[in-house]
């Protein structure tokens, strides 16, 4: 939803990530953790990387809580190749 997608960006990128590129709100695609959303970069601290506004990205936002699930299960796996030495 488009909430969930609004609230990944602003937790990622801060409250001001829309002066950084124009994205669009539906995803294009699906991915195993996430979804991906074209965008266009704006006007703005790109230089360094060599980007000029309006470049086409592609940006993946992760999926809430999946980092977490992705840490407990490579804990869970460590524990299993620890006792099983």
């Amino acid at each position: 939803p488009t909430r969930q997608l609004l609230r990944q960006l602003e937790s990622e990128w801060g409250e001001k990530w829309r002066e950084k590129v124009d994205l669009e709100e539906r995803p294009f695609a699906a991915a195993s953790i996430g979804q991906v959303h074209r965008g266009r970069l704006k006007e703005g601290n790109h230089a360094e990387r060599g980007w000029k506004e309006g470049k086409r990205v592609a940006v993946k936002v992760q999926y809430p809580g999946v980092s977490d699930s992705i840490e407990s299960d490579l804990s869970n796996l460590t524990m299993l190749v620890k006792a099983t030495g």
